[in-house]
């Protein structure tokens, strides 16, 4: 469904006066909201690209939080949903422009699927109560996706152990009464019960460890961490940042090319290491050039002829949400549109164009 999405958004974006629709659009979206009816002409061909952009910009419904922790699949389901039903309600009154109706009965075309009974409403309901359940746990265990700032970040101590210890007991305590003993919340008592048994099971490390140093290396204390949230968030970060150098999806080939000392690299950020290896920032730039020294003298005549050669201009969109789309896109008028739309109870039923 987003590959559909995506190349009508970029089919509504070939040639034309992208800069003249985009103000058009957003002249219609300051107006008044008496009635649901897209403008007609470039404008409301833009207003079409903006429903399908909206629904394609739903991973900022989450909270930059990484998988699990964002289920950006989850928020798509709403997202189509509401863009749907308020479909529905321009094509009510689609005007005189017959183009506009043509590509709204498009657009309800490539939504239409997720009103249906299956294979979506069951299978999102059972998620949205999954991800509730592991969003108590989380809460619970205060895991989190991404660190954080130094001078924000709460360091475990001791009594934060405890505190997590006592938090996870009540958690089970809690489960284990609002578990549904008999009836249809099948998948519910199923998901109880594996959050339930991994507390039976690993409950005893959860909370984290605190171990005790003996006499010869200092006495006192030790917290080990918790999760290894920190290197999975180093590789998603590494993996990320191949992704964009490569353009690639898939990244099986280049991380077994990649070599082991790339990883070093993020160690530029830390300053005792930049003083280990170069001494301070400013000789940085030095030993860099000093690393491929030989081959940027050899690639330096392309990067010339690469630079005086003229770049034609061209008013082919490429992308289905590119940056200048954005802001129209997420402004808070389109959103509050599509659900006074959304909630205009408008018939279900196809408009021939």
């Amino acid at each position: 469904m987003t590959g559909r999405l995506r190349a009508l958004a970029r089919e509504l974006g070939l040639g034309g006066d992208l800069e003249r629709a985009r103000a058009e659009i957003g002249a219609w979206l300051d107006g008044p909201l008496d009635r649901y009816q897209l403008p007609a002409g470039t404008a409301g061909v833009a207003g079409v690209r903006a429903l399908a952009q909206w629904v394609l910009d739903f991973p900022r419904d989450g909270h930059d939080q990484g998988f699990p922790f964002d289920l950006p699949w989850l928020d798509l389901y709403p997202r189509c949903h509401r863009t749907c039903r308020a479909v529905d309600a321009f094509l009510r009154s689609p005007g005189d422009d017959r183009q506009i109706g043509k590509l709204l009965v498009r657009l309800q075309h490539l939504l239409d699927p997720v009103r249906s009974q299956l294979p979506f409403r069951r299978p999102v309901a059972i998620l949205t109560t999954r991800a509730r359940l592991f969003a108590e746990l989380r809460t619970v265990m205060r895991l989190r996706a991404k660190p954080v700032p130094p001078s924000s970040l709460d360091a475990d101590t001791p009594q934060t152990l405890r505190d997590i210890e006592a938090a996870l007991e009540d958690l089970a305590q809690s489960l284990r009464a609002r578990r549904p003993q008999r009836g249809p919340a099948q998948d519910t008592r199923a998901a109880i019960d594996l959050i339930l048994a991994h507390l039976d099971r690993h409950g005893a490390s959860l909370s984290g460890h605190e171990i005790a140093l003996p006499p010869s290396v200092g006495g006192g204390t030790r917290l080990v961490d918790r999760t290894n949230n920190l290197l999975e968030g180093f590789f998603h970060a590494l993996k990320h940042g191949e992704r964009r150098r490569s353009g690639r999806q898939i990244l099986t080939q280049d991380l077994e090319r990649l070599p082991a000392a790339a990883a070093l690299a993020c160690n530029l950020t830390r300053p005792d290491y930049v003083k280990i290896v170069c001494g301070s920032l400013e000789e940085l730039p030095r030993a860099f050039a000093q690393l491929d020294h030989e081959d940027r003298r050899r690639s330096l005549p392309a990067r010339l002829r690469a630079a005086q050669a003229d770049v034609e201009e061209r008013d082919v969109v490429s992308a289905s949400l590119p940056a200048a789309d954005r802001e129209l896109v997420r402004a808070a008028t389109l959103q509050e549109r599509v659900l006074l739309a959304a909630r205009s109870r408008a018939p279900r039923f196809a408009v021939s164009p």
